[in-house]
C-alpha cells in the first residue's frame, strides 16, 4: 500500500484543518482586540503637531515634504482653519520634526510646533508645584535637597517617570527660569551626586548665585569641579562637607581657583572680602546711557530713534545717509551664551554675510562681505531678516554710549539691545552658496528660523549742514541675552574710605562719574597710571599685578614673578613679599 493510499496525510490534514479553523476564529478575535488596544495606546501617547504657513502647496505635498526631510511620518493629517494638524508617535519624533521649523516649502517658511500631551502637562505642573513648595521668597532660597525622597513626587510617580535624574533636573531648571524665581541660595544636599554633570544647568539658570550647599553627596574627584569652571562668578559661600573630595589635600586650592570670588568654604573664611571687592569692583556706577555732553546726547538719541524706525520699516530710506566712502559689515557671534530661558537660536540667515574675522579667513570673502557705498550696502541690507525693535515700548532693553570722534569731526555711537526677526530676507542667499549645496540646504531650513536676537551696533556719524552722514556702520548679532548688564545699580568699594568733595548731582548724571575719594591701601585710584604689562595677562591679572607693584614698589619683572608664585592671589603675594623682605631675601635690583 502506498503512503498516499493509507490516507494518513489526508486524515491529518482534515483534522488539522478543523483545528486550524478553530484557532483562526479565536485568534482573529484576539488579534483584532490586540490591534485595537495597540492603536488606542498609540493614539493616547501620540504627539500633536501643528504646521503653519504651508498654504503655498497642497496638504499632501506638505506632509510628504516634512516626512522626506525629517524622516518622521506625520499621520492623521487634517486642516483646522489655516493650520495643518497631524500626529507623530513619540516625543522624540516630535522634536525631530519641530527642528525643521523655518524650512522653505513652496516659497514660504514653515512654522512647526508641538502641543504638549496631557502627560507632559501634568509632569510640568508637578515639577512647578515642587519648586513652589521648596522656594522660600523671604530668604531667596531654593531647597533642592533629597529630591528623590520628596513624598509628593514619590506619590505621583514622577521619579520613576523621568528616565534619569539629570533630565529631571534640567526640566526643573527650565521651569525655574520661567517662574523668574529670585534665588540667592540653593541647597543640593543629600542627592547622592557622584559629580556635578547632572546639576550643571544650575549655572545657566542662576548665574549670580551667592550661596550653594552640596553637602552629604558622593563627590570624590577634583575634576568634578570643572563642570562649573568660569561659572558662578558671584558665589560667596560653598558648603561641601560630607563629600569624599574634602579629604583631598588640594581641595581648598582647587575650589578657590574654580570660584574666584568665594569667601567662605565649609564655614571657614578663605579670602578677605574687602580686598576681593577692591579688585573686582570699580568705583563707578553702572549706567544705561553715557553721553559726552548734552549736544552729543541730543544728536545721537534722535539719530538712533529715526534709524531703527527706518531699519524696521523701509531700509531703502537709510541709503542716502551712506556715501561712496561709507562702510557696512556684519559679524555673527554665536559663541556668546544665550539666555537660559530663550529657545534655540538660529543664525542661518547671517552665515553667508557674516564677516567675523575670527571665523572668516579668506581674503576674498572678507572683501566681498564688506559693503562700500550705498549700492553694496543696500545689497547686504536685503540679505538680512526683517526686524522689529522695541525701543519705543521697552527702552530698558537698550543701552547706548556716545562721544566725539575729533579725527573726522564726528560722533561715535555704540548701541546695544535686542530685536525680533519678523520676516525672511528680501534676498535669501542661504541656498545659493556654490560650495556644498547639500550643506546649505540644511542651513536654509532648520537653522534659518526666525528668532529673537541681541545685538551691538557701532556707528561713526558726521553731522553736516545737510544732515547726517554714516561713515562707518558695524552690526554684531548674537544670541538673545538678558539686559541686566546695564542695570543702574551703584557699586562702591568695600574698603573703608572717606568720601570728600562728592558732588550730589554726580549720580543723577546720565554719564558714569568717578567718585572723588582717597584710595585705601592697596586700592587703585581712578587716576592710577596704566602700566604696560604683557598682553598675555588677563585684565584681572593686570589689575592684581598693578596693585602688587604699587604696594611693594617692585619692578615689573619681580612683580610678575611674585604674582605667579602666589597663584595670582593678592593677599598671598603681599604676605610672601613681607616675609622675604624681613629676611633680606629680596635683592636691591628687584625694586623700582
Amino acid at each position: 500500500m502506498s503512503y498516499r493510499g493509507r490516507n494518513r496525510r489526508g486524515g491529518y490534514n482534515n483534522g488539522g484543518m478543523q483545528y486550524d479553523s478553530n484557532l483562526s476564529n479565536g485568534g482573529a478575535l484576539q488579534g483584532h482586540q490586540l490591534t485595537q488596544a495597540a492603536n488606542q495606546h498609540q493614539q493616547a501617547n501620540a504627539i500633536v503637531i501643528e504646521v503653519r504657513d504651508w498654504q503655498g502647496g497642497s496638504k499632501e505635498d506638505c506632509v510628504a515634504f516634512l516626512s522626506r526631510k525629517s524622516r518622521v511620518a506625520l499621520q492623521n493629517s487634517t486642516i483646522e482653519g489655516d493650520v495643518l494638524v497631524g500626529t507623530v508617535r513619540s516625543q522624540s519624533d516630535a522634536e525631530s520634526l519641530v527642528k525643521w521649523s523655518g524650512a522653505r516649502f513652496a516659497g514660504r517658511s514653515l512654522k512647526i510646533t508641538s502641543r504638549s500631551s496631557p502627560g507632559t502637562s501634568n509632569t510640568i505642573e508637578m515639577l512647578k508645584g515642587f519648586l513652589q513648595r521648596r522656594y522660600n521668597p523671604q530668604i531667596k532660597m531654593l531647597d533642592l535637597s533629597s529630591i528623590a525622597q520628596d513624598p509628593q513626587l514619590q506619590q505621583q510617580g514622577i521619579i520613576t517617570n523621568v528616565s534619569t535624574q539629570s533630565k529631571m533636573f534640567a526640566a526643573l531648571m527650565k521651569i525655574a527660569s520661567q517662574l523668574n524665581l529670585q534665588v540667592e541660595s540653593v541647597n543640593l544636599s543629600d542627592n547622592n551626586l557622584d559629580d556635578l554633570t547632572g546639576v550643571s544647568p544650575l549655572a545657566q539658570t542662576f548665574p549670580k548665585l551667592l550661596n550653594l550647599a552640596l553637602q552629604n553627596n558622593r563627590i570624590s574627584k577634583l575634576r568634578a569641579l570643572e563642570t562649573w569652571k568660569n561659572k558662578f562668578r558671584c558665589l560667596r559661600e560653598l558648603v561641601m562637607g560630607g563629600n569624599p573630595i574634602t579629604m583631598d589635600p588640594q581641595y581648598k586650592n582647587e575650589v578657590a581657583k574654580t570660584f574666584p570670588r568665594l569667601v567662605v568654604l565649609d564655614g571657614i573664611v578663605i579670602r578677605d572680602e574687602n580686598k576681593l571687592k577692591a579688585i573686582y569692583e570699580l568705583p563707578v556706577q553702572h549706567k544705561q546711557f553715557f553721553f559726552e555732553d548734552a549736544e552729543i546726547q541730543q544728536v545721537s538719541t534722535q539719530f538712533v530713534a529715526n534709524f531703527l524706525q527706518c531699519w524696521d520699516n523701509d531700509r531703502t530710506q537709510l541709503l542716502p545717509l551712506y556715501t561712496p566712502d561709507s562702510q557696512f559689515s556684519l559679524s555673527m557671534d554665536s559663541s556668546v551664551p544665550n539666555d537660559a530661558s530663550a529657545s534655540d537660536v538660529s543664525f542661518g540667515f547671517y552665515i553667508p554675510v557674516s564677516r567675523n574675522l575670527s571665523r572668516v579667513s579668506s581674503e576674498r570673502s572678507r572683501k566681498e562681505r564688506l559693503g562700500h557705498g550705498p549700492e553694496q550696502i543696500a545689497k547686504l541690507f536685503q540679505q538680512l531678516p526683517k526686524t522689529k525693535h522695541k525701543l519705543d515700548t521697552d527702552p530698558s532693553a537698550y543701552s547706548m554710549e556716545a562721544w566725539r570722534y575729533p579725527q573726522v569731526n564726528g560722533i561715535t555711537i555704540s548701541l546695544h539691545g535686542e530685536f525680533q526677526e519678523t520676516g525672511t530676507p528680501q534676498l535669501d542667499t542661504t541656498n545659493n552658496n556654490n560650495r556644498g549645496h547639500r550643506r546649505n540646504n540644511l542651513a536654509g531650513s532648520a537653522s534659518s528660523k526666525l528668532t529673537p536676537k541681541s545685538f551691538d551696533r557701532v556707528f561713526v556719524i558726521i553731522p553736516t549742514p545737510n544732515g547726517i552722514i554714516i561713515a562707518s556702520d558695524l552690526l554684531i548679532v548674537r544670541p538673545i541675552a538678558s539686559h541686566s548688564a546695564w542695570d543702574e545699580t551703584p557699586t562702591t568699594a568695600a574698603a573703608p574710605v572717606t568720601t570728600t568733595n562728592a558732588s550730589p548731582s554726580a549720580s543723577a548724571s546720565p554719564a558714569p562719574q568717578l567718585q572723588s575719594q582717597p584710595s585705601a591701601p592697596g586700592v587703585l585710584s581712578p587716576h592710577t597710571p596704566q602700566i604696560p604689562f604683557p598682553d598675555t595677562l588677563t585684565p584681572i591679572q593686570k589689575e592684581i599685578a598693578t596693585k602688587i607693584m604699587m604696594e611693594t614698589k617692585l619692578n615689573m619683572q619681580f612683580t610678575l614673578l611674585l604674582a605667579e608664585q602666589a597663584g595670582w592671589n593678592f593677599e598671598n603675594a603681599i604676605g610672601g613679599f613681607q616675609q622675604s623682605h624681613q629676611q633680606g631675601q629680596i635683592p636691591p635690583e628687584a625694586f623700582q
